[in-house]
């Protein structure tokens, strides 16, 4: 790359380590921070990024934060490349070294913005100015105007210059580009209207026609200016929602204290330096150094590639890896960036069918070319009845036309919701899980850990008496694992010094070896295992078998008890939904209680494999039934992710799940049916603020094609309507709240 382009220092290694999240041989994945990101056109455009450039893997936006976060072939396009791919097609990165740095924080109004508007403001003060004896009708009665005419219209449309430069770089370009594309977004009708109205009022004035639209023009942009800051204030309050929701996520890590000990505590206080554990299945939260154990990766949750890689002693390791295999040591060398992870976690391989979102995407594809075919219509019609409001009326159109309040009326009710969610222990993914929340028909429930509480839940070994090496052997082993049934063995073992696991291995739903102190060691089930327990009720227990070196030596076994409150939650959900139990288990005093309290119609599957569970999600999906289970967010993870919402439940969730949609915290189980209404009570909210903003559009385009609609008048109206919808969503979510969690 020459260096006159403008991003070449982004091949600085030194440069590029500080923005780049990610990084193999093959592939990057990095983060972009796009200031002109402002519709759902926009998102669309930049989501699709594979499709017009061969060397991008994948893309994905947050509409919220204006960020764009890409993978790409770092052997075919470098940094710097992509970063000027981005501008030529309309999206320039903002990328300046204090930002690298991360000295200051991003200011809500930058001073372009502020320029524009002081410059369009006086440009418009003006114009208007100028403009008022036109209006009042002193060019025909008084002489002095008359004559000094030509003097009053050339400075107008001098005024207008700084309007029409600012609308080409705004808009112009962008449209140009997307046309180029084949990509019809919001900027085209604006380009035109502003670019054919310059032109005609040039026409006017060199000719002596008239004053031209100069007025039009100048209050048009004056307006969206002030409408276009209301939507970045709009936009850094809902960024703020989504936020303060995130830091509340109660996912927390097991960091190693001084004295080598164990401590659980949370995320947000993990810092440079500690040291923390990371466990089979576990995704790594924060950019760290290998320090003990055989580190396994699978990289697949940021690359979408599902080769397992290796890391020695000393490498580093990125966050978003998953470590398949022993427990790992690992020392933090970053601060924990949770906006990544949630990237990382909204990647469009981890989502699933969206509602509103389609017909937004649907009504933002089709909104361009509507106003355009209406807008010359009208022209072509008005030039046969009177052709000197052509242009009012087309410009009207145009103007009146904003979709602004429809981009703004879902993330702004919903990511409320979620925030409001997130006081109650419901962690949401993001607005398009809460529209599939509303779709749900079907409940499915695992067991162990879910309906049961772990807390109150009695264990006991049956077999000869363990020694203390013995205990400490099988804890050891157990260490390793993340399933609810390992560690709540591991916890009630109660050891504090462990010997070195080798091959470690865990097949989920099954169980787990690996060679301790030169012992083979197995746990598991006893299928598992390969051995038959020879009882009575061993039928009627949850039972984890343990051998050693090939030898059985015993199981323990749970005596389960349910959480307080959970036949009111079934009473509550079965006039609505269907409920379903899957569970691993084969106990049947537990299956005769559920079958107590669970309504006639629901079904309860037990000794189901995690397997078998995702074959029937997808068999009561391919019936018709809309899916959201509520398990674990391991054992359950398949079925977890492909159910339509996959909720993963825990006293304190200890880790983070790209398959899951949601976190809920065990204690708040109960208001399961309290989270179901009220996301269906936004979706309805949603709907009415589209149907005020569409009620709008409707009303102005009506009085625009009539003639009974000034430009000037529609730009001061344009505003309004995002106003209004606004209005309504605080108004609204804050009744919700207050009827129904508060």
């Amino acid at each position: 790359m020459k260096k006159t382009e403008s991003f070449y220092f982004l091949d600085d290694e030194k440069i590029a380590g500080k923005i780049i999240d990610f990084k193999n041989e093959d592939i990057t994945f990095v983060r972009f921070f796009i200031p002109s990101i402002h519709c759902s056109s926009c998102v669309l455009i930049l989501e699709n990024l594979s499709n017009i450039h061969k060397s991008i893997l994948e893309s994905t936006v947050d509409f919220s934060s204006k960020e764009v976060g890409i993978t790409f072939n770092n052997r075919e396009l470098r940094l710097s490349e992509l970063a000027l791919f981005l501008k030529n097609i309309g999206y320039k990165p903002s990328i300046n070294f204090e930002s690298l740095e991360k000295k200051k924080k991003k200011k809500i109004f930058d001073r372009k913005l502020i320029g524009k508007l002081a410059v369009s403001f006086f440009c418009f003060g003006n114009i208007m100015l100028l403009a008022i004896p036109e209006y009042i009708g002193g060019a025909k009665e008084d002489l002095w105007f008359l004559e000094k005419r030509h003097f009053f219209r050339y400075l107008m449309l001098i005024l207008s210059l700084p309007i029409v430069f600012f609308s080409f770089v705004d808009h112009v370009q962008s449209a140009f580009l997307g046309i180029k594309k084949h990509i019809f977004n919001i900027d085209v009708p604006i380009s035109i209207g502003v670019l054919v109205l310059f032109s005609w009022s040039c026409y006017e004035v060199f000719f002596d026609l008239g004053y031209g639209y100069f007025d039009s023009l100048a209050g048009f942009y004056f307006f969206l200016l002030i409408s276009k800051m209301f939507q970045v204030h709009t936009h850094s309050q809902i960024l703020s929602f989504e936020k303060n929701y995130k830091s509340f996520y109660p996912i927390s890590v097991s960091k190693i204290k001084n004295n080598n000990q164990e401590e659980n505590i949370l995320l947000s206080s993990l810092k440079k330096g500690d040291i923390i554990i990371i466990r089979n299945e576990e995704i790594i939260p924060v950019d760290s150094i290998l320090i003990k154990g055989n580190a396994l990766l699978d990289n697949s949750f940021i690359t979408g590639e599902s080769y397992l890689i290796r890391k020695k002693i000393g490498e580093r390791i990125y966050a978003g890896s998953k470590q398949k295999g022993e427990a790992i040591c690992l020392k933090v060398i970053k601060e924990v960036d949770k906006s990544y992870l949630s990237l990382l976690w909204n990647k469009k391989r981890f989502r699933k069918k969206k509602l509103l979102n389609s017909i937004s995407n649907k009504f933002s594809q089709y909104f361009t070319p509507i106003v355009l075919i209406i807008s010359i219509t009208t022209g072509i019609c008005w030039f046969f009845i009177d052709p000197t409001k052509v242009f009012q009326t087309v410009f009207s159109v145009l103007i009146i036309t904003c979709p602004c309040a429809v981009v703004l009326s879902a993330p702004f009710i919903l990511w409320n919701i979620i925030r409001f969610f997130s006081k109650k222990g419901f962690y949401v993914k993001d607005i398009f899980t809460m529209e599939r929340i509303a779709t749900i028909s079907t409940l499915i429930f695992d067991k162990t850990g879910t309906l049961t509480d772990p807390d109150k839940e009695k264990i006991f070994f049956l077999g000869p008496f363990l020694k203390d090496k013995d205990k400490k052997i099988i804890a050891s082993l157990l260490r390793n694992s993340n399933h609810p049934l390992s560690k709540r063995i591991f916890s009630e073992l109660s050891i504090q010094e462990y010997y070195s696991t080798k091959n470690f291995q865990e097949i989920i739903g099954k169980g787990m070896e690996g060679i301790v102190n030169n012992v083979l060691v197995k746990i598991g089930s006893p299928k598992y295992l390969g051995v038959t327990i020879n009882s009575n009720n061993c039928n009627k227990k949850t039972i984890v078998a343990i051998s050693m070196n090939k030898q059985f030596i015993g199981y323990f076994y749970f005596i389960n008890y349910y959480r307080k409150g959970i036949e009111k939650i079934f009473k509550n959900l079965k006039e609505r939904y269907k409920i379903i139990i899957l569970s691993g288990d084969n106990n049947e005093l537990e299956k005769k209680y559920l079958e107590s309290i669970l309504p006639k119609s629901s079904k309860i599957l037990f000794n189901q494999s995690p397997e078998e569970k995702l074959d029937y999600v997808i068999k009561i999906q391919n019936s018709g039934e809309k899916v959201m289970m509520i398990g674990d967010g391991i054992n359950d993870s398949s079925a977890l992710n492909q159910s339509e919402v996959g909720i993963s439940i825990s006293e304190k969730p200890t880790s983070f799940f790209p398959n899951c949609d949601a976190f809920i915290q065990s204690n708040y189980l109960d208001k399961i049916f309290l989270f179901l209404k009220i996301s269906r009570i936004s979706i309805r909210l949603v709907m009415v603020n589209f149907m005020i903003s569409l009620l709008y559009n409707f009303i102005g385009i009506t009085f625009a094609i009539t003639g009974h609609l000034r430009p000037f008048v529609a730009a001061v109206l344009m505003p309004l309507s995002s106003l209004s919808v606004i209005t309504f969503s605080l108004l609204s979510t804050w009744l919700v709240y207050r009827r129904f969690i508060s």
